[in-house]
Order: C-alpha cells, then sequence, then structure tokens
C-alpha cells in the first residue's frame, strides 16, 4: 500500500502559516530545505534595535512587519536616510557610518558592505560598532557572501555579548548554520536567539527552527520537548499548526501512535487554514488505516468522506479518495472499488490513477473476471508504462492467466522475469511457474525452479517454508531422497508452527524408513502422532509405526501402536492389517482366546492378503483352546480354500475328541461288550460321524499313524460301518506287531467281522488274539469275543460256557461282569433259565457296582430296576440269532 507522510506537503503548510521564504532574486539565493523538504527561512530583515537614536539627515524608522512575515519585524526606528547637510557638526566617525548606512536603507548592499568594513576599520572603539557589524554581515547575507556574514555575525557576537543586536544576529548566524547542516550550533544560536528576541512572533519563530535543527541532529526527544512548549504559546505563534504536525510525526516514528493521532487530529479540528485541515483530515485517516481495528478503520473511512466534503480542492482529496476505494478493498467490497471508478475515476489527478486502475483490476480478479481485469491491466502499462503500478499490473497478469490455467502463462512468466530480473516480485512469478509445473505433477521440472527459490531473498515466512515444503515433496517423487530429507530438515528445523508441519513430519519419516533409518522415521512419526491428534496423516503415521515396530521385532509395541491406530480410526482401510498383526501378537503370546477374533476380522477384510496366514494361525489357535466345535469349523473352512493340507495334528485331534463318549473312553471295556464304542446317550455322547469325516480326511495321508488306523477302525464300527472298521483296522494290523496292541486290533477287526457274519474271520482274528494274550484282560476280552462268535452260530450254552470261563480265571471289575453279563442273557437265549438266574446271582453279589452303573446310564431307570433280569432290560438286547 502506497503510504502518504509529511515529505513533500509541508512547503504548502509554511506557505499558509506565512513563514514561507523570500522569493528567488539576484539578491537572494534559493532557500534550503530541512530533512522534510520543507523551506527554511532565510532572510530575516533586522535592523537596529528600538531606542537606537538614528544619525542627522537619516531616513524616518520603518514600521514592524507583521508576525505573518517569514522574519523578524524590522526594528529600526522610522524614516529613511537622508543626505542633506547636518545641522550640527558631525564628526568623522558619525559622517562614515551615515555613508554607510544611506547604502544600506537604499538596499545598495554592494557599496553598503565596504563603508561598513571602513568603519569597522577606521574606528576599532567606535559607539556604532554593534550596529555596523550587524548590517555588515545583512549586506553580505544579501549579496550571498554567506561566509562574510557568518564572520560579521560572530565578531558581533562574541565582541558584544550585551548588545542589543545579539538576539537577531544569533538567529542570522543560525540559519546559516542550519543550512550548512550543522545543527548542533544551530540549535546553541536558535536557543539563544528565543532569550534575547523581543518580539513574541520572533521567539517563537526561533523556537520553531530550534526544533528543526534538533531534529536534523537526530535529537528527536528535545525537538519533540521544543514543538511541545511552542503550543503552549498561543499569542502572535503562526507556528503553531507546523509545530503540531512535526510532533504528531516525531510520536508516531517512536511508536506513540495514539498520542501521534491524538495531535493529528487536533491539528484537523483546529486549523483556520483550509489546506492544513484537509491535509490532516487525511493523514489522520491514513494513520487510523494503518491500525487495521475494526474501529479505527471505521474512522479513517470517516475521515477520508470528511475531507471529501471539505471546501476547496487539494491534491489530499485524491488521495481521500483513492484510500477509501482501498478500504473498500481490503473490506472486500471489490464491485464497490469497480462501480466508484466508473463513476468518479476520470476526475481523479493523473499521478493517483494508476494506483486506483490496479485496485480496479485487482477487484476483477477476484470477483472472477479475468477479462476485466486483463483489460484494467493493460490501461495502467499503456498510461503508466514506466511506473511501479505497470509493474504491478505485469504480475497481476500472471496471476489472472494463472488462475485461468492459461497455457501461456510459462511462457509470459519468463518475459517477465526477463524484463524485470531485478523485480520485488520476480520470485513470487517463478514461485507461479512452479506451482504450475507442480499441480500437473512434472516434478521433475518444479523441483529445480522450488530449489533456485530455497535461497530467495523476497520470499519470507509461510511463502518460504510452502517452497522447502515443495521442494522436498518434487524431490520425493523423484526419488532424490537425500535432497528430499534436506529440504524437509531444513522446513521443519525453520518454521515450526507451519500448517504444514504434519505433511513434512509424515514425508520426511517415509524417506528415512526408505533409507533404513528406522530411527529416525520412528521418532517423526511419534511426534506427529503426539503434536497432531487431528490431523489426517497421524493414522498413516500409527501404521507407519507399528510396521516399523514389526521390522525391529518389537512385536508388543507394534500390536500396541495397532490397538491405538484401531481405537483412534475405527474404519481405517489399514484395519485388516491392524486386526491380523494383534491377533498374531496374542498368538504368539499364548493368549488365543484374545488372538481368535482379530484373525477371523482381518481374514474377512482382506481374504486375498490374509487369509491363508489368519487360518493357520486359527486352526492352531482353536485347537491350543481345545475348542473341538471352533477346530472343526476351521478345518472345515481351510480344507476347502486352503493352500495346504491341515496339521495332521489338528485332525487327529479331531478324531480323538469327537470319538470321546461312553465306554468307548474305556477301550477294554469296550472289547468286553462287543460293541467298539457304542457309547453312552447324552450330553456325553461321542459324534462318531464326526469322528470319522475327520479321520478319513487323515488316514489317506504319510503323515497317518497306526493307532489313527485303529481309532478309525474303532469309530467305523460304532457307526455300523463294519466294511470301513475292517479295512481301517487291516491297514492297522499291517505295522503293528508288538502283542497286546495287535491283540486289541484283532479283537476289534473280530467285531467288525462278527457284524457283517464274516465269523471263520471273527474267529480267525480272536484265535490270533488268544495266542498273542494268553492271560489277562485281553484275554478275558477275546474269550468274550469268543462267546461272541458262538453267540452269532445260535450255540447259545457254549457261548455261555465261554462268557463264565472269564470270570472262572479274572477277576477284573470291567472285564469279569460284563462276561457275566453276557452268560446271563446266553443261558436264556439257550433255554436255561435256572443257570441265567443263578448266573446274575453271581454278577449282582460280585459286581453289584457294576449294576449301578448300568441302571444310572439306561433311560428312565428306576430303583425297581434292580428286580429285573437283566436279559429283559432296554441296554442289554439280545443280537440277532445265526440263520
Amino acid at each position: 500500500m502506497t503510504r502518504w507522510s509529511l515529505v513533500g506537503i509541508a512547503p504548502v503548510v509554511l506557505i499558509a502559516l506565512g513563514v514561507a521564504p523570500e522569493p528567488v532574486s539576484a539578491q537572494n539565493v534559493p532557500p534550503a530545505l530541512d530533512q522534510y523538504g520543507r523551506p527554511i527561512p532565510r532572510a530575516i530583515p533586522v535592523e537596529r534595535p528600538k531606542g537606537t537614536q538614528g544619525t542627522p539627515g537619516s531616513a524616518a524608522p520603518k514600521p514592524a512587519k507583521p508576525p505573518e512575515a517569514t522574519s523578524p519585524a524590522d526594528l529600526e526606528e522610522p524614516g529613511s536616510i537622508r543626505i542633506a547637510p547636518p545641522t550640527t557638526p558631525r564628526s568623522p566617525e558619525e559622517v562614515q557610518i551615515d555613508i554607510a548606512d544611506g547604502f544600506y536603507a537604499k538596499k545598495m548592499y554592494d557599496s553598503a558592505a565596504p563603508e561598513y568594513e571602513r568603519y569597522l576599520g577606521m574606528y576599532p572603539a567606535g559607539t556604532g560598532r554593534p550596529q555596523a557589524l550587524f548590517r555588515l554581515g545583512e549586506s553580505y547575507r544579501h549579496k550571498g557572501a554567506d561566509n562574510a556574514a557568518r564572520s560579521a555575525y560572530e565578531t558581533l557576537l562574541t565582541q558584544f555579548p550585551a548588545s542589543d543586536f545579539i538576539g537577531p544576529a544569533a538567529y542570522r548566524l543560525a540559519d546559516i548554520y542550519y543550512q550548512e547542516k550543522q545543527y548542533h550550533d544551530a540549535v546553541v544560536l536558535y536557543r539563544k536567539a528565543s532569550v534575547r528576541l523581543k518580539d513574541p512572533a520572533l521567539v517563537n519563530a526561533a523556537k520553531f527552527f530550534t526544533g528543526r535543527a534538533l531534529e536534523g541532529e537526530g535529537d528527536k526527544i528535545e525537538a519533540r520537548l521544543a514543538y511541545e512548549d511552542l503550543l503552549t504559546a498561543t499569542a502572535n505563534n503562526p507556528f503553531r499548526d507546523a509545530s503540531r504536525l512535526s510532533l504528531a510525526k516525531l510520536l508516531k516514528d517512536v511508536g506513540r501512535n495514539a498520542d501521534a493521532l491524538k495531535q493529528m487530529q487536533a491539528v484537523a479540528k483546529q486549523s483556520e487554514n483550509p489546506d492544513v485541515k484537509i491535509e490532516a483530515t487525511v493523514q489522520s485517516g491514513l494513520w487510523e488505516e494503518e491500525s487495521g481495528t475494526p474501529q479505527l478503520l471505521a474512522a479513517a473511512e470517516a475521515d477520508f468522506k470528511s475531507a471529501l466534503g471539505q471546501p476547496g480542492s487539494s491534491r489530499w482529496k485524491d488521495i481521500a479518495q483513492l484510500e477509501l476505494q482501498r478500504l473498500a478493498f481490503n473490506g472486500g467490497k471489490y464491485q464497490a472499488v469497480i462501480d466508484a471508478y466508473e463513476k468518479s475515476g476520470a476526475q481523479i489527478l493523473a499521478e493517483f490513477k494508476p494506483e486506483w486502475l490496479k485496485l480496479v483490476a485487482d477487484s476483477c480478479r477476484q470477483l472472477g473476471k479475468p477479462g476485466d481485469a486483463l483489460k484494467y491491466y493493460d490501461e495502467i502499462l499503456k498510461e503508466a508504462p514506466g511506473s511501479e503500478f505497470a509493474k504491478e499490473a505485469q504480475f497481476g497478469r500472471l496471476k489472472v492467466l494463472y488462475a485461468a490455467d492459461d497455457p501461456t502463462l510459462t511462457a509470459e512468466i519468463d518475459k517477465f522475469v526477463a524484463v524485470n530480473p531485478e523485480s520485488e516480485v520476480r520470485d513470487e512469478a517463478l514461485l507461479m511457474k512452479a506451482e504450475v509445473y507442480f499441480k500437473k505433477q512434472n516434478y521433475q521440472d518444479a523441483a529445480p525452479i522450488y530449489s533456485a527459490l530455497e535461497l530467495s531473498r523476497q520470499l519470507t515466512g509461510n511463502r518460504k517454508g510452502e517452497v522447502l515444503f515443495r521442494l522436498g515433496w518434487c524431490q520425493m517423487q523423484v526419488r532424490n531422497i537425500d535432497s528430499a530429507l534436506k529440504a524437509f530438515t531444513s522446513f521443519i528445523e525453520g518454521y515450526p508452527g507451519s500448517k504444514l508441519m504434519q505433511y513434512a513430519l509424515i514425508q520426511r519419516g517415509m524417506a528415512y524408513e526408505s533409507q533404513k533409518n528406522m530411527a529416525g522415521a520412528l521418532k517423526d512419526f511419534e511426534a506427529l502422532i503426539r503434536e497432531f491428534p487431528k490431523a489426517k496423516e497421524r493414522e498413516l503415521a500409527l501404521h507407519q509405526k507399528a510396521m516399523i515396530l514389526g521390522q525391529q521385532d518389537d512385536t508388543a509395541g507394534m500390536a500396541e501402536a495397532f490397538r491405538q491406530l484401531l481405537r483412534d480410526y475405527p474404519n481405517t482401510p489399514m484395519k485388516a492389517q491392524a486386526d491380523y498383526w494383534i491377533g498374531f501378537e496374542d498368538y504368539r503370546t499364548k493368549n488365543y482366546k484374545d488372538a481368535v477374533p482379530y484373525l477371523e476380522e482381518a481374514r474377512k477384510l482382506d481374504p486375498e492378503q490374509f487369509w491363508e496366514k489368519a487360518s493357520i494361525r486359527l486352526l492352531e489357535a482353536e485347537l491350543d483352546l481345545e475348542d473341538r466345535a471352533g477346530t472343526a469349523r476351521e478345518v472345515d473352512l481351510y480344507s476347502k480354500q486352503g493352500k495346504n493340507p491341515v496339521p495332521p495334528e489338528t485332525l487327529r485331534w479331531l478324531g480323538k475328541e469327537f470319538s470321546k463318549a461312553g465306554e468307548f473312553e474305556n477301550p477294554i471295556a469296550s472289547l468286553c461288550r462287543g460293541t467298539a464304542g457304542g457309547g453312552k446317550e447324552g450330553s456325553n455322547a461321542g459324534d462318531f460321524e464326526s469322528a470319522q469325516k475327520y479321520l478319513d480326511m487323515l488316514t489317506p495321508r504319510a503323515e497317518a499313524a497306526p493307532e489313527d488306523f485303529k481309532l478309525l477302525g474303532q469309530v467305523a464300527h460304532a457307526l455300523g460301518n463294519y466294511q470301513a472298521a475292517v479295512d481301517a483296522l487291516t491297514t492297522y494290523l499291517k505295522s503293528v506287531k508288538l502283542p497286546r496292541p495287535r491283540a486289541e486290533g484283532l479283537l476289534i477287526l473280530a467285531n467288525s467281522q462278527i457284524a457283517l457274519k464274516a465269523l471263520e474271520e471273527a474267529q480267525s482274528s480272536d484265535d490270533e488274539a488268544l495266542s498273542l494274550q494268553p492271560e489277562g484282560e485281553v484275554n478275558g476280552c477275546a474269550r468274550i469275543v469268543a462267546g461272541d462268535i458262538q453267540m452269532a452260530r445260535g450255540n447259545f450254552a457254549e457261548a455261555a460256557k465261554l462268557f463264565e470261563s472269564v470270570a472262572a480265571i479274572l477277576d477284573n471289575d470291567e472285564v469279569t461282569p460284563a462276561a457275566l453279563e453276557k452268560a446271563v442273557n446266553a443261558w436264556k437265549a439257550a433255554g436255561d433259565e435256572t443257570r441265567s438266574k443263578k448266573t446274575l446271582n453271581t454278577l449282582k453279589s460280585r459286581y453289584p457296582e457294576f449294576l449301578q452303573r448300568k441302571r444310572t446310564a439306561a433311560p428312565g431307570a428306576t430303583d425297581d430296576d434292580s428286580n429285573k433280569g437283566l436279559p429283559n432290560h432296554p441296554q442289554h438286547k439280545q443280537p440277532p440269532a445265526t440263520p
């Protein structure tokens, strides 16, 4: 924003105040300017002080000039110098001074000066020396001989310190020193003049220029005090407005903005000079506008409008008009700026028109009117081609083209930079070019421009930070990782408060990670997680942190990071991965119960990546949890979709678990009853179909063990799949040679052969078992099987004898009562009720617990069941007779 100051304005004020310099003439050189560009009074026609006796024939004293003159009043006595015969004799001294005064009165300074010099040389003790020295100085001053004038004034001040001419001489000498910028000497003399001059108007003039000299010396505090002192003088003080203006400026310079504004507003309110009033009103508005606060901005707008409403014409009115448009622009009232120009723009002074045009063009650009904006920018270039506003218009055109994605923009930028290599917005233009490439993802061409702008002195603050960030981004995209790290590090360290910080941290972290600098990456990710709780990039940072910890074998830390990710971002696209690794860590630490739901979720969300890995661990987890249903479910699923066979131990465990039930849990009891497992009823009943299903999956594989075939045979027999049982047991017996295991397998095989009515094969199997186990419980079981074979053949009495033989050679809580029970049924089948009851009594007396277990296990059993005969009990149905 173009700001306005007192520089170049004060001459108008001084003229209005009546303190303007004398007109330039052959006898008067142009006035010097002070540091504000204000002309300094040079001529103060000070004459002999009042009361000085004139010589006979001298002119009558002149009247004093009014205070509004540019210098102190003439102190000569009335009349003019006349050449006439004296009425009384005149001394030579008086004659000489009269001659000099005569020339002086007629302003014949070239003639007066040598006559005064002659008088001073001839009469070193003359009474008129003070007057002669002063007028000699004045004559030389009018001639422009400042050095000679200064010498005369200095002699007067030195030799006649009590003279009435000291005040005027001090003022004149101060004026010379001031023009020569010897401000310190000028201050001393102005102050001396202010106390020795008699006229109040002259005293005020000396005080005013004391302030000016102090400003020139750089002592602004003393200058301010001088102006403040001058403001207390209300009479004969034409410097009041000028002093207040200067005081306001000094207060502004030291940051006392409120006090400065107060003084400026006082000038605007109290001045009786229209030009000064307008100037002060506009200046007040400018200072209010600088504050930027809503209240003072409103006051500034009011001041500018007040200035425009005051009578008279002034360039300050054009300034006010322009500032009103600036306020409208800054307030977003772009259309108002355009409308005001179309209404009044033609009347504004030419010096202000380019700036107003720029506001109009910028307003069009803001309103998205690129055509109108370009029109006004082009008008500036036409009407003020060499001005600063023309350069700004050129840059404004680039902004319009940039907003419109104009394909000619990069060429226009190159042209602008070539024509304006030293422009203050050169780097902004280059940045615009880099941004064009960046938006098109042309990172290769954008990177070198951002790199050059990294050293820019024109781009500052956040703009410089954005350049560094963009440079790092481009370098990442083109895989210049070292350069990217350098750029991001400069950005992070130099612009800690930037709104781009979270993006820089995630990018630098990724760069570190690509270089295997996991410590650096982890530090950046953790800083992002900690310091930017609402940043979108925090989600990615948590994920990357977890992955790095996993790579460092810190699986507990990895799982915790993934848990935090799911807590803070439950819908994260990385949920499947988080679920898997949390489940994996729970599985690794044997926390199988917690692992299962995470692994199931991971498999569900991302089957392509996690189905296989999660399913394998779910199989193992369910197995370790001994969850039969869960393990079976996972086996069923994996057997259909898995890439590998189900682990054999899982199938084996399921086979065993599903076959666990009732008597099947006791192989000996099973063998003795010939059921091969027909287990208990109720909740503990075995699921033999499931058992056979999983054993069928296991036994064809090379990992199958002999015991797997044995169990399959038992399960198949329990299900009535006798041929399958025979096949499985046949395979089992091929690899089993130890006597007892082989004997047990043979007995199970024999039972299945009995069921298939392959009685000869059953007898062969049983005979081999008897030979392998000639005594003991297995032998007892073999005898029972032999009895079962006879029962199948219809030889009931023979069968009963075989069953009773077990009781004769073996006392076993499982085998013996089972044999006696079969004997009871066999004797009854043979029609021998007596022996059947006798055997039943033996059973009841020797093994009451066995019968109690039978009653308890039987559905609907009551206490009366103890009096019933075993053959009629529902648990002991007679096997079918052999045809």
